[in-house]
């Protein structure tokens, strides 16, 4: 049985091979990708697997992600430090998921029902990740050393992007990193609520407290909790934003 797994933690990932040799069963770990990106790059170069073990969240995004991206259509068993509220969206189509840390039982009994389900079974793994994200388009997910935490959307004042690294800013003033792009979020946010004004700032209109006009033809704009640097609506996003604003006060 040729198994990949999709983990972004090296410990996680040695740990899970020493289980697997643990199983009794006859595997070939064909591969171990920790992140999106290089998930990317195995499957355009003809990677494939009997099985996939993946984790949720990897060093550069969350698995669906590359589901999304993908006609990936392996049978997966997620191992996730995810709560099992989130994880009840796709329980039933997927093959398992495992909580961390991993158990050798459950490990086993997860193989055992891929074993016994791998004949007649045509998993269409892009439903999963369509389930996660309409589900999921409410909040984000951050990392935070080894802890995950939700934001939710109506948490978010703005989200900055500084040195190639977004970041999330709160009404209360606190600041997360994210693995998410801003070219992502624009299509998972409410755009009704959430604008980008330009290639480093979005901005929730509840965040906003003054407009002004600015230098060639822009404007800038006072947000609370204040930015650090000069929030400027770019010149070509300029009508849009006008039109944005009023569509949210009609």
């Amino acid at each position: 049985m040729n198994i990949v797994i999709f983990e972004d933690e090296k410990h996680n990932a040695e740990r899970l091979e020493q289980l697997l040799l643990k199983t009794g069963k006859n595997i070939n770990v064909v591969a171990v990708i920790p992140s999106v990106a290089e998930g990317l790059k195995w499957l355009d170069n003809g990677g494939t697997a009997d099985l996939v073990l993946m984790d949720i969240q990897l060093s550069d995004g969350n698995c669906f992600e590359l589901i999304e991206k993908t006609n990936l259509n392996l049978p997966v068993i997620f191992t996730t430090a995810y709560d099992n509220f989130t994880l009840k969206a796709f329980k039933v189509n997927s093959i398992d998921y495992l909580m961390k840390p991993i158990d050798l039982n459950e490990l086993k009994t997860a193989i055992n029902k891929f074993e016994q389900l791998r004949s007649p079974m045509a998993m269409d793994i892009n439903k999963i990740a369509h389930a996660f994200f309409k589900r999921d388009t409410a909040r984000l997910l951050v990392k935070i050393n080894n802890q995950f935490i939700y934001i939710k959307s109506q948490e978010i004042a703005y989200i900055q992007v500084s040195e190639s690294i977004p970041y999330v800013y709160t009404f209360n003033n606190q600041k997360f990193p994210l693995d998410y792009t801003l070219d992502y979020l624009v299509n998972i946010l409410d755009q009704h609520n959430f604008f980008r004004i330009n290639r480093q700032f979005m901005v929730n209109i509840d965040a906003i407290q003054k407009i002004s006009g600015y230098f060639n033809s822009r404007l800038i704009l006072k947000l609370e909790p204040p930015a650090n640097d000069s929030v400027i609506v770019s010149r070509e996003k300029v009508t849009s934003f006008k039109n944005w604003l009023e569509g949210n006060i009609m």
